[in-house]
């Protein structure tokens, strides 16, 4: 009973505020300074063309800008009824004021910096803006919590004189006021056309099939990017009743793994030990089974897959392919003889051993004076010598082995064969 007592109260609330509104028969639209889309305001007369400038009421107070067009009836063109009105075009007064709060907005903003430096304020001031009559400024500022700036208040409004507001956005309204160039190439969405922000979740990507990698989703403000919810409606209804990527499914009788899905293509491919199955979505929906908990048999060490293409999209025959040109590199082995320094070293030392033989009978007589001092004499000094000629020998009787050297050859179209490298 209640629902129906206020019901029309309700009704007559809205009637009544109808009846208050203002109709204005024409409509303007208007473009600030630094601003990303022109906005609509009224007018009693046509009189308005491109380009003049005009002061308008805001809700920030009287504000001045350029119209992006001339005056259009409401009615004929069906336009959304605007709610502020202009209030004159500008004259010689109005465009002098707005000349010079540009270079009072510049003080304005130097003297907030500084009293927030002063105080110690985690803020990041990004812009001060001034109305028509400079009654009031209002100032943007970046941060990420909430800041207490009630003494700020005061020493700013000590120093202007004059209504202050501080208003605190977020990453992506800051992207939208300085704008830039997207990843696509062409300005940001939020600059450009967008009115409002949407909720962008990273279940938007995962219903795209996109990788989810943050750096290529996120856009300029940090954020996941406002395309990503464009198409996001679409690909729900292209994919509603497929299997998850990755899952396990019944096909034909044997147990495949879905390990790509293209929506665009209209293509999912099915692999297991033995096949790689390539199908359409709609075979991938109607003709296969979820499987769940199976244990795949894995593949042996060798053994190929066979590829099955079912959805219509067969590729090209091997034949009509670009001929393949070989960029391996063969190695060919060279062989090197030692130098002759060390072949010739065996030789002296045997030629040595020789002459050293034919002379026997000078030594006789030495070693008949003293036998047995001279012969142990004799065999402590020959002890190294006779080791340094065994070693020679053991060095001539090994067989001398070859060094290999690596010597690059560059082919193109075909490998050397074994005798054109001989």
């Amino acid at each position: 009973m209640s629902l129906d007592k206020t019901n029309p109260v309700n009704t007559e609330e809205n009637e009544a505020e109808q009846e208050n509104t203002v109709r204005y028969p024409f409509s303007v639209a208007v473009r600030f300074r630094d601003a990303a889309k022109p906005y609509s305001f009224g007018c009693y007369d046509d009189s308005i063309k491109k380009g003049d400038w005009v002061v308008v009421e805001t809700a920030q107070g009287l504000e001045m800008g350029a119209a992006e067009a001339a005056a259009l009836s409401v009615e004929k063109y069906g336009l959304h009824m605007p709610t502020r009105p202009v209030v004159r075009i500008a004259n010689e007064t109005d465009i002098r004021s707005y000349e010079e709060n540009v270079h009072y907005e510049q003080d304005a903003y130097r003297i907030c910096a500084e009293e927030i430096e002063s105080l110690g304020l985690d803020m990041n001031l990004l812009n001060a803006q001034y109305t028509l009559d400079r009654s009031k400024i209002l100032f943007i500022y970046l941060a990420d919590q909430r800041v207490d700036f009630r003494e700020l208040l005061k020493h700013l409004g000590a120093r202007l004189h004059c209504r202050i507001e501080l208003r605190q956005i977020g990453e992506r309204d800051k992207a939208k006021m300085v704008g830039g160039i997207g990843m696509c190439g062409m300005e940001c969405c939020c600059r450009r056309f967008k009115n409002h922000f949407d909720v962008i979740s990273i279940n938007m990507a995962k219903n795209q099939l996109l990788a989810l990698n943050t750096e290529k989703l996120s856009g300029m403000c940090g954020k996941l990017m406002c395309c990503l919810k464009y198409e996001d409606n679409d690909y729900k209804e292209l994919t509603e009743g497929l299997p998850k990527m990755g899952s396990q499914v019944e096909y034909e009788g044997g147990i495949y793994r879905i390990t790509s899905m293209n929506v665009m293509s209209d293509e999912a491919k099915l692999e297991n030990h033995a096949q790689v199955v390539f199908l359409s979505l709609k075979d991938l929906r109607e003709k296969t089974i979820p499987r769940k908990g199976v244990v795949m048999q894995k593949r042996t060490e060798g053994e190929k897959k066979e590829v099955i293409h079912r959805s219509g999209r067969v590729p090209e025959a091997a034949a009509n392919a670009a001929p393949h040109v070989s960029m391996e590199l063969p190695t060919m082995t060279e062989k090197k003889n030692l130098p002759q320094n060390k072949q010739q070293r065996p030789a002296a030392a045997g030629g040595g051993r020789e002459q050293k033989r034919e002379n026997p009978s000078a030594n006789n007589n030495n070693n008949n004076r003293r036998p047995a001092q001279a012969g142990a004499n004799n065999n402590n000094s020959r002890r190294p010598d006779q080791r340094r000629r065994d070693n020679t020998n053991r060095q001539s009787a090994a067989p001398q082995k070859s060094e290999t050297k690596n010597v690059t050859v560059r082919t193109f179209g075909r490998k050397k064969t074994q005798e054109e490298n001989k």
